[in-house]
């Protein structure tokens, strides 16, 4: 488990504070930017120390995988410490029973030996990420890998693929021609 406190642009006084934590909270837009914002900075640090620790398994974080979330303001010895001013624990998403069913069905498929999980589906998965994390280098030779790997490995979901890629590619404002 590990604790991260990404901090903004630095308040001039509590009320400021209180102001811009009750929006953030308040308006689910508003919080959703914030957190996609601070999710950004966070990834960026992971991929530099990946880069420079050559560790491969440095993985980036998701606010969908995150035990909690909160949203606070304090002075910057506070923030220091762990502490706020004030703050506020963002509600947990919703989450059904059988939301991970399907994917439990494939993890199984998969490891009875009845299906496989296709190079260009986690170099997809990859270049989506990088791509949201404004690695768009990154993302172009993704969806480019993805693509030869189609080519190269053909497999009974080759077609479904081949669709997703598409969609991705169009998305994210690259043309397979590129």
């Amino acid at each position: 488990m590990t604790r991260v406190t990404v901090t903004g642009a630095a308040l001039e006084d509590r009320s400021e504070g209180s102001a811009w934590l009750k929006e953030a909270v308040g308006d689910r837009d508003r919080g959703t930017e914030e957190l996609r914002a601070a999710t950004r900075i966070v990834n960026r640090a992971l991929s530099a120390l990946r880069a420079e620790a050559r560790d491969p398994l440095v993985q980036e974080i998701g606010a969908s995988r995150a035990l909690a979330i909160r949203f606070g303001h304090g002075s910057g010895d506070e923030l220091a410490e762990g502490r706020w001013t004030e703050a506020s624990q963002l509600p947990a998403p919703r989450r059904g029973r059988l939301d991970d069913v399907e994917s439990q069905s494939r993890v199984a498929a998969v490891l009875a030996g009845r299906d496989e999980v296709h190079p260009a589906e986690t170099l997809m998965l990859r270049a989506r990420l990088d791509a949201q994390h404004g690695r768009d280098a990154e993302a172009r030779y993704g969806l480019s890998a993805a693509r030869t790997a189609l080519e190269e490995v053909p497999g009974p979901r080759r077609k479904q693929l081949l669709e997703e890629l598409a969609s991705i590619e169009e998305r994210l404002g690259y043309a397979a021609s590129q």
